[in-house]
């Protein structure tokens, strides 16, 4: 049995017409990574992808970097090498980072460690490499020590328990299960082993009964990694140890034939470096990748070997690095490489631009200035110096050498050609060339015809060449004159005829599809000329000119797209209606993707492709949609393409300039499935990043009235689409239509008042097809508490409220004051107006008996005089009640120690009047303040007039709130059961009850009487 050996299988490619290469496109720190130094990728359910470094953990949207920073209660990872990620469930993912082991929560930024309980010593150099089976287990190997694996009660690695069993003794570098028949492949330094979980047994080179060929294979001592491809074949890297040929080995097996499969085969070498096989990755379309130290290998189909894609002299967009550390396959096919220098992506399956040339030889001072596809599909380039070079349709090299027998002055005007035409009725292919010359060739022999020189062109060079509907021929020269060649005429230096001369440079000459001649000049604009008549039929100059000057008319290219809407390429995309003469300008600021226009052309759906200052870009003016197109697509140099166009028989476009050429297919470049859906990537509080899957998890998110100001990320996250896509967003209620992204692809929000918003963002791709879903979010940003309904609801109960205590009081006011009328009236009536009358009849009385009974008489007019003096003190009383000068304490009490003193010095009563301090604060109203001097003044009155006390006592006091008035005598006092109360003592227990206060009366025979009044003051003011 012969085994068949790869060494680092090698098969150099050159860049050559009609062969691919694949284009590398590196993300370095300059692009936010937090080191070149990339271990590892994930791409998790979202579709987000996790990157590895040495340094700690990153992710990426497609478009940015964000690398987990915050405070220490987000227990964060530790910022230390990342070597493996994989998908834990839940939002979660595995990390291992040397020989630690742990769980990062994506959604709250937390990280859970996970310990390793082995039962005896790991070896400091084991390494480590984290495993998920289909059974959703998972292993960690240890290449020195052995196999444990993930027991999620205890939270740990455990040796106990394993689901599979291994070799005893050995160490585990990686496994490999075969979901059909359930086996595990165990590779490690000691060989390679299998674990057949059907009947538990494990097969190794010591124990092999059923004669499995790898194991059978003394020399595979340390196998790296092993998978089984989609055709049922088997994959194995291992060192050989021969001291003679000491290498790395990759073997193929086909099990079903048992034999060892011979297409990898080569007996070189391309590399002397140490070179190590670590990981073997199968695309999903079936393409082998090994990556290693020093090597990275593809399986070429049609090569029928491996390709190195590490070269000695890289160009700009291969893979520059020494070690591809890991190897990644996303969803979309895209290959993810991690290596020492960077972050490298690639796409194998990407044949959108499947033709990248680099012209051997040419150098700058070469440019390709023309692209020709002749009648039999043979693909004609016109250099600027080196003349004509000839290829199939596949691209490969053609012979031919229509200069031969040329002078070295002739060489050098007839090979700098500027443009090529092949006649549509000869066949022939006419060449515009420096100096005014011409040249004819033949296109099946690829000899020249005619080497011409027409006096008509005064030497100028010859820019262009266009064809009109006759069969005619046109000419426009670098000295501003428009040439014309009839079909009929001969091929001859004087057969040349000048209709015009614009004086300037011709850039550009276009026929459109109603037969007329455009003519794109320098900073005259354009011009359309009737090919019958030779008269200009417009003239558009101004229009191209902006207000400010900054803009000139110099026209680079013209395509139709209509029969009234032409594109016309100056330092803008402008869209000039020739009906109207309205020019609409599409610059940078409306998402043009560089400064100038250089060339158009027109695909079959009526997209305009454009080679800009800054590559490729296309434009639907149906949709209105700008496409860029860059090294993420496979388009590279395409800036450098500014001089050559061409639209081949089958569609595809070619651009060409300096020493490259390159073409594709429009079809293939324009997704015309519905884009994906979009994702918020990020969400930025003012300047501080939030945890967006925690915030995404909420139905609706809420803020408070000063978080009001936060920017929403978002992207697709398709890095294949990713510069094909546009993107609109808008909050309803504050955008009144959706607004394009710029290029970060973000959507600031600031000051946004309190009320209920959706944030909603789309996509949409060139032929303006959109996700089937929006995406959106709904948030609500809290008012401050002084607009919160309760708030109002409680403000306007209070207003309302204040507004009826005001109105109340109002009231109150008005009823005082008509209560107090009343009051006045009623105790005028009553006091007054009966004392008055008793006054008028004793007069009436006193006068009858003044003559005939003087005695009687002068009772009467005693009478009169004490009414009189009853009046005068009850209008007192009532003045006195009213003024509110006597509303506070220090006048009540003034007023009746006065009464008192008057009253009881009158009957030699000995009076004490005492007060305390606190009561000469209170403040009483008019009624209590006269309720209170009435009592007083009818217990004063009873005590002069009834007591026959030869002492008296007074005394307020304030307890608690409650005002007490004392009024003590030791007169003879009475019996409390047989005095008849009359109306003194009623009216005063009346008003006590008037005040809500409580009057006491006591009183025995000859011991005095005592009255006491408690009055409740808490009510008052103070």
């Amino acid at each position: 049995m012969s085994i068949r050996i790869l060494c680092c299988l090698l098969c150099f490619q050159a860049y050559l017409f009609g062969q691919n290469s694949y284009v590398f496109n590196r993300f370095s720190t300059a692009d936010g990574l937090n080191t070149n130094k990339v271990k590892c990728v994930w791409q998790d359910a979202t579709g987000f992808l996790w990157i590895g470094t040495e340094v700690g953990i990153q992710r990426f949207d497609g478009r940015k970097f964000i690398s987990f920073v915050g405070p220490e209660n987000y227990q964060l990872p530790p910022s230390i090498g990342v070597d493996q990620i994989l998908d834990a469930g839940n939002g979660n993912l595995w990390l291992l980072q040397g020989g630690q082991v742990g769980k990062f929560n994506t959604v709250d930024f937390h990280y859970t460690s996970v310990s390793i309980r082995s039962y005896g010593g790991i070896p400091p150099r084991s390494e480590f490499k984290l495993y998920i089976d289909s059974k959703k287990q998972v292993f960690l190997c240890a290449s020195k020590y052995g196999l444990l694996w993930y027991d999620a009660k205890s939270n740990a690695f455990v040796e106990s328990n394993l689901p599979i069993k291994i070799p005893r003794g050995w160490g585990v570098g990686s496994l490999y299960e075969d979901k059909q028949t359930g086996e595990y492949w165990i590779c490690s330094e000691q060989g390679l082993a299998v674990y057949r979980s059907s009947s538990g047994e494990v097969f190794h080179r010591l124990n092999n009964p059923e004669n499995i060929p790898l194991l059978n294979n003394k020399a595979i001592t340390n196998s790296g990694d092993f998978i089984k491809d989609i055709n049922g074949t088997w994959w194995l890297t291992y060192w050989d140890y021969n001291p003679h040929r000491e290498h790395p080995v990759l073997l193929h097996f086909d099990p079903k034939t048992n034999q060892f499969l011979t297409d990898t085969l080569r007996s070189h070498r391309a590399t002397k470096k140490y070179t190590v096989l670590r990981q073997i990755l199968e695309t999903s379309n079936g393409q082998i990748w090994i990556g290693g130290e020093n090597s990275l290998l593809s399986y070429d189909n049609d090569l029928q070997c491996f390709y190195q894609h590490f070269k000695a002299n890289p160009l700009e967009f291969d893979i520059k690095c020494n070690q591809a550390r890991h190897l990644f396959e996303d969803r979309e096919g895209n290959i993810w490489l991690s290596t020492e220098n960077g972050l490298f992506v690639m796409n194998p399956n990407q044949k959108d631009v499947y033709s990248l040339v680099v012209i051997d030889g040419l150098g700058l001072d070469s440019p390709v200035n023309a692209i020709l596809e002749t009648k039999t599909k043979e693909n004609w380039i016109g250099t600027w110096g080196k003349g004509l070079l000839f290829y199939d349709q596949k691209f490969n090299k053609l012979d031919g050498n229509p200069y031969k027998g040329l002078g070295t002055e002739s060489f050098k005007l007839y090979s700098s050609i500027w443009d090529l035409q092949q006649h549509s009725e000869s066949g022939h292919v006419w060449s515009a060339c420096q100096g005014g010359r011409l040249a004819v060739f033949d296109a099946n022999t690829k000899k020249a015809l005619n080497w011409l020189h027409p006096p008509i062109f005064k030497k100028s060079t010859v820019r262009q060449i266009e064809e009109d509907h006759n069969g005619n021929l046109w000419f426009g020269t670098q000295g501003g004159r428009l040439v014309k060649w009839k079909k009929n005429d001969p091929i001859a230096d004087n057969y040349f005829e000048e209709l015009h001369n614009f004086n300037t440079i011709i850039y550009r000459l276009y026929l459109d599809r109603q037969g007329r001649l455009w003519v794109g000049t320098h900073k005259q604009g354009v011009y359309a000329i009737d090919v019958d008549t030779n008269e200009i039929l417009f003239h558009f100059n101004k229009e191209f000119s902006d207000s400010y000057g900054i803009m000139d008319n110099t026209i680079s290219d013209i395509q139709q797209y209509n029969d009234s809407i032409f594109m016309v390429g100056t330092e803008a995309l402008n869209i000039l209606n020739i009906n109207t003469a309205e020019v609409k300008k599409i610059t940078s600021y409306e998402g043009l993707y560089g400064s100038r226009v250089l060339q158009l052309m027109m695909d079959r759906e009526g997209i305009a492709w454009m080679i800009t200052s800054n590559g490729l870009s296309s434009y639907n003016y149906e949709k209105n949609i700008i496409s860029s197109y860059s090294n993420l697509h496979g388009v590279i140099y395409a800036e450098k393409t500014y001089s050559a166009k061409w639209m081949m028989q089958n569609g595809e476009i070619w651009f060409g300039g300096e020493d490259v050429v390159f073409g594709f297919s429009p079809e293939k470049l324009n997704y015309k499935q519905k884009p994906p859906k979009v994702n918020i990537t990020d969400f930025k509080l003012f300047n501080t990043y939030m945890p967006l899957d925690s915030i995404m998890a909420q139905k609706e998110i809420v803020f408070n009235h000063y978080q009001n100001s936060f920017t929403f990320y978002f992207s697709a996250l398709s890095f294949s689409q990713q510069r094909k896509l546009q993107y609109y967003y808008r909050i309803p209620g504050v955008n009144k239509d959706w607004v394009k992204a710029e290029r970060d692809m973000a959507a600031t929000y600031t000051t946004m008042p309190s009320g209920k918003y959706t944030f909603q963002v789309k996509c949409m791709n060139l032929q303006g097809l959109e996700p089937d879903e929006i995406t959106s979010i709904d948030f609500r940003i809290r008012p401050p508490f002084y607009r919160t309904w309760w708030f109002i609801a409680l403000a306007l109960c209070t207003g309302i409220g204040m507004a009826y205590f005001i109105y109340r009081l109002k009231v109150n006011r008005i009823l005082a004051v008509e209560n107090l009328r009343n009051k006045v009236a009623r105790d005028l009536h009553d006091d007054m107006g009966s004392t008055l009358s008793t006054i008028n009849i004793l007069s009436s009385m006193a006068k009858s008996k003044m003559n005939s009974d003087t005695v009687t008489s002068s009772n009467y007019l005693s009478k009169i005089t004490d009414n009189s003096q009853r009046m005068m003190e009850a209008m007192d009383d009532i003045v006195w009640s009213i003024k509110p000068d006597n509303d506070n304490m220090h006048r009540v009490i003034a007023r009746m120690r006065e009464y008192a003193t008057g009253i009881l010095e009158a009957k030699d009563i000995e009076f004490d009047f005492q007060v305390e301090d606190k009561i000469n604060d209170l403040k009483l109203d008019m009624e209590a303040r006269r309720d209170l001097f009435l009592i007083f003044k009818e217990a004063i009155n009873n005590v002069a007039k009834y007591s026959r006390a030869k002492r008296a006592e007074v005394q307020l006091t304030l307890k608690d709130k409650w005002l007490q008035m004392q009024i003590m005598d030791n007169g003879i006092g009475f019996e409390m059961e047989k005095v008849d109360n009359g109306n003194g003592l009623d009216n005063m227990v009346k008003r006590a009850s008037k005040m809500k206060g409580k009057l006491k009366i006591d009183s025995n025979p000859d011991l005095g009487t005592e009255i006491c009044l408690t009055v409740p003051v808490r009510w008052r003011a103070f």
